[in-house]
């Protein structure tokens, strides 16, 4: 069971773009709880805001992975891919994202 503390510690750290300091607290976390949907989601996203591209890269398309109908993974995919300036590669995500909803 996921640390709730933890969590919404990690969380209040992303609200405040605070960015490394969510990844040091969500990456643990993640390790105890790998299948956990939300926790990973926002630890790609605290990634992307630490711009650790990779990281957050790695971890988009994990999500994607587990959950291919999920729009908003698409989304983050794209976008981490498209700031580390791999356009071409973005632009199938970017309209798997579209036709899934999750726009911009």
């Amino acid at each position: 069971m996921i640390d709730l503390l933890s969590f919404e510690m990690a969380r209040a750290a992303f609200e405040e773009r605070r960015y490394t300091d969510a990844v040091s607290g969500l990456e643990p976390l993640l390790e105890r709880n790998p299948d956990d949907r939300a926790l990973r989601e926002l630890l790609a996203r605290s990634y992307f805001g630490a711009a650790m591209l990779g990281k957050a890269e790695a971890q988009a398309r994990e999500l994607v992975r587990r959950a291919p109908a999920d729009g908003y993974a698409h989304l983050l995919l794209a976008r981490s891919l498209e700031r580390q300036s791999r356009t071409s590669e973005a632009r199938g995500h970017r309209v798997m994202a579209h036709v899934l909803g999750a726009d911009d």
